[in-house]
């Protein structure tokens, strides 16, 4: 149990995910400093929430659509799926589970339902750039504004 976790964990690239987190609270801050903005612990939460299942939905995403890819480059060959450490299934169901965390963590921020209803489209938008590899050069400038 441990190792799959383990395993999970270095599928998504968790340590990118915590050093990526101060970017998130940074702009937390940011958004509290402004007038008429209340901190709450509980906005916090689902910040750190919201971001953690996001990026590991879309990188999960990421890894299940260029798995074919990464299995014929020597570099990438050895990745979870291509090399079977991982199941496509597994990487389905988790990247699933994520998603809906994503958009149940949202509900943190009632009575403003502004998050709840742009969930969707930003989850889409993330999970996006996977597939825009595939169709324009500039994927790389959908992945900065994401």
């Amino acid at each position: 149990m441990l190792q799959t976790i383990r395993h999970f964990l270095e599928l998504i690239r968790f340590s990118h995910t915590v050093f990526a987190l101060p970017f998130a609270l940074l702009s937390a801050v940011l958004a509290w400093s402004q007038p008429d903005s209340v901190f709450r612990l509980r906005d916090l939460f689902g910040i750190l929430l919201c971001m953690v299942a996001a990026r590991s939905a879309a990188m999960a995403f990421n890894r299940l659509v260029d798995r074919r890819i990464d299995a014929g480059n020597p570099r990438t060959a050895r990745r979870h799926l291509p090399a079977g450490i991982l199941s496509v299934r597994s990487v389905v169901v988790f990247t699933v589970l994520m998603s809906l965390l994503f958009v149940a963590a949202t509900t943190v921020f009632l009575p403003r339902r502004l998050p709840l209803l742009l969930a969707v489209p930003v989850l889409l938008f993330l999970l996006g750039y996977s597939l825009s590899k595939r169709f324009t050069r500039f994927c790389h400038y959908w992945l900065s504004a994401a």
